[in-house]
Parts: C-alpha cells; structure tokens; sequence
C-alpha cells in the first residue's frame, strides 16, 4: 500500500508562515481550570445530538454546535475568522481541505494530545490527517470509501451481471445502453473533482506529491489521464452521460431509472441522498467493490470524509482534542455519530459498531443481506490519497475547464492539462517550492 500523504515538517512550517500565522502558539497556553466551553462549528445535522450526548457525560468539558454552512462557505468564515484571532475552537474539515487548513494556519498540531489513538485506524485513513514528520492537524471521524451501487431491479429486468473490472463496465454501459436506449449505465460528474482524483489513486496515481520539501503537481499524469481517457471514450459512445450530479435533473434521472449505476463514495449507500433526491428506489439499489483496473491494483481511493480539526485560536486545545478523541476513535463516539447521522466510521471501533447495527429502511440498498460485509471489505482496501495545500484552486479549475471542455467536445485530458498548469503556477505564486 502505498505511503504518500505525508508532510515534510520543514515544507508545514513553511507553508504555515506563508499564511501569515504560527499554529501551536495559542495551544501552549496553559489549561484553564474548571469547566469550559468549545464552539465546534461543523454542517452535520446530527452535530447538535452527538454534542448533547458528550455534554451529558462531561459537566467540565462542554460542546455547542454551530453551523456555518459547509464546503468553500465555511472555509471562507473559518480562515477569515482565525486571522482576525477569533474563531471556533474546533472545525469539521473534509479531508482534501485539510492541507488547506494547515498552509493558512487555520489548523493546530495535536499531537500531544491524541498520542495513542493512530492504532485505531487503518494506515491510509490516518495518513490524511497525520501531516509532516510528527504533526496531526485532526481527528478522522468518517471515511468515504468508493464503490459501486446499482439499481439490483434493473440489472435483472435486462440481464446484466454486475462487473468487476473496468473493461467489463464499459461492456456492461454498451449492453444497458442497447437493452434500454433511454437510459445510461453511469453519469461522469462534470463538477466534482474529488472523483476524479479518487479514481485516479485507484489507477495508482496522486494529484499531488511532496519529497523532500518539494511539491509535485501530476494532475495530468499518466493515471488521472488514463482515467479521464476512460470515461472520454464512454462519455463519447453515448452509454455514459456527462454533467453534474446532484442537480434536480440528475436526481429526476436517478429517480426513474435513467441512471443504472453510481461510483460513489460510501456516503452514497450510507447518506441521505437517495432517500432525498431519489426516493422512489429506495431498497432498489445493491453495492458492490469498485471495478478495478488489474488484480494487483493499489486499493481504492477516497470521495470525501470528515475529521475535524483543533484551531490555532483556540484557547482549550487539550479539552477540544479530548472531545475529538472520544468521538472519533472510541466505540462511543462513534455510535453516537453513526446513531445521529448514519456516518460511516473511520476507526475501528467504529466498524465494529457500524456492523452490529441493522441497515436502516430507508437507505438506498435497504435489505441487502451482505451490504456490512462488502461495505467493511471495501474500507479494508483504501489506499493512500495525498491532497495538496490548494485543493480549492484545483477544484474550481476543474470544474471550469471539464465544463469547457464537454462543451467544446475536446478530450478531457485537455481540461486536465489546463488544471495543472493553474494549479502548479498558483502554488508557486504562494511561495511553495514546486518541482
């Protein structure tokens, strides 16, 4: 498995004194006595349940939600906050946002205060918070695996197998396609680059690298564009559709059939956005491991998942990491995320727990009977996914220059030459030393 997502300490206080701020200077303070309380600011809808149940048990150490919004909103408020020397104490961060986070100065080191918990998660799911020789900068809570769902109703009405490699799914797309010309086998989402990027750590690739204090952009490496190649090719048939997903038009196609499969984070299966955006299949959706490319693939990549980090302004470090602790690496914490939001977890008491707990009614792949089983297999196969310190760049990039290049009819290899070029120049501009 490959070990990439680490941090040279000398490139993190670098980059940290670009962003005009030096973490860990408020987290030497010395503990208050007595009670505290955090501000924890963080989109989850189950946050406010699974602070009352901490609060109920911890009189002294007391956690109040608050919601910001999520994405480039609280990323926005959360760095304009913190420069101005306020802010919460703690964040949730989507883990590509996370090297962000540390180059701004946003995100404290904890590592004094977690030492100890890195054995309760896999390799791969701690590297994406355990930054620089020494340094972790949060707390993996979920993890998002990809995988395969399928509409389990429609593969048996025009008698398709499910496939297990990337050439039997184009194969698959070209039969759905002539047993029902209506409809398509996948869309390719023209907005999210995290996909793409998971995909690409699957074919054996990194978006971003770092040796030696050096950082390596690949956006348009030999893997990503093997991949973009990939689904150019479908996209170019007809069998595979090409725009953004989530939209009311996605959601209406999801919801009469129209799309027979989604490559999907786990979040996919576990989440809400079936249940919201396509409610009529609910219970009408199986998983199943992601196609892979060769038998000896490197493992599959990640489509988001959450930890959250300790600010550098906050005043209670100790506290706010013995709070982040509980909940995402004790069997606890994280039945209570799993009981107030469905989350799928990153540690491992946290499988244990999500695999003791009957899959709920109303998911998409409700009554599957082995839906745990795959579901655990899938997130015993993750490889590592190194994220760089300007992931926003590169996401808008790539929606701007995939759009443009749909549009245009030209190759998505071009779009992905255009994002490398934009994001390997802003990173110079910021100061990075850039291979």
């Amino acid at each position: 498995m490959k070990r990439s997502a680490v941090w040279v300490t000398a490139a993190v206080v670098g980059a940290l004194a670009l962003g005009g701020c030096s973490a860990g200077s408020d987290s030497e303070a010395p503990a208050e006595s007595g009670p505290v309380t955090l501000t924890w600011w963080t989109w989850w809808a189950g946050a406010p349940g699974i602070a009352d149940a901490w609060n109920a048990e911890h009189p002294d150490i007391q956690v109040k939600v608050t919601n910001v919004g999520g994405g480039t909103d609280q990323f926005t408020k959360l760095n304009a906050a913190v420069r101005a020397g306020e802010g919460p104490d703690l964040a949730l961060a989507e883990y590509q946002w996370l090297p962000s986070y540390i180059s701004s100065g946003v995100a404290a080191d904890i590592s004094e205060y977690v030492n100890g918990i890195e054995d309760q998660y896999s390799p791969a799911v701690w590297n994406l918070v355990h930054l620089g020789d020494d340094g972790v900068y949060g707390v993996p809570l979920d993890q998002a695996p990809m995988l395969l769902m399928y509409r389990a109703d429609l593969f048996e009405q025009y008698g398709l197998s499910v496939p297990t490699t990337w050439d039997e799914f184009a194969d698959t797309a070209r039969a759905s396609k002539q047993a029902a010309p209506d409809a398509v086998l996948a869309n390719f989402p023209t907005s999210d680059a995290g996909w793409l990027a998971g995909l690409t750590a699957q074919a054996g690739g990194d978006w971003w690298s770092l040796d030696d204090g050096s950082w390596s952009v690949d956006i348009d490496g030999a893997a990503p564009t093997k991949v973009a190649d990939y689904w150019d090719g479908l996209v170019g048939e007809g069998v595979v559709s090409a725009g953004a997903s989530g939209t009311p038009e996605f959601n209406a196609q999801l919801n009469s059939g129209k799309i027979l499969t989604q490559v999907i984070g786990s979040w996919g299966a576990t989440g809400s956005s079936v249940k919201t955006g396509a409610p009529d299949t609910i219970g009408k959706w199986r998983i199943a491991p992601l196609p892979s490319w060769t038998d000896d693939d490197p493992g599959v990549g990640f489509q988001g998942g959450s930890s959250s980090l300790v600010t550098t302004t906050s005043k209670h470090p100790k506290q706010a990491a013995e709070f982040l602790a509980w909940l995402g690496s004790t069997a606890e914490g994280q039945g209570v995320m799993i009981e107030q939001g469905g989350n799928f977890p990153a540690s491992a008491p946290g499988l244990d727990v999500y695999a003791s707990i009957p899959q709920p009614a109303d998911k998409a792949a409700a009554g599957q009977e082995d839906f745990h089983d795959i579901l655990l297999d899938v997130a015993a196969d993750t490889t590592d996914v190194t994220w760089g310190p300007n992931t926003t760049v590169a996401f808008s990039a790539y929606t701007d220059q995939v759009g443009k290049a749909i549009q245009a009819g030209r190759p998505l290899a071009d779009a992905l030459a255009a994002v490398q070029q934009t994001v390997r120049a802003d990173l110079e501009k910021s100061g990075f030393d850039v291979e």
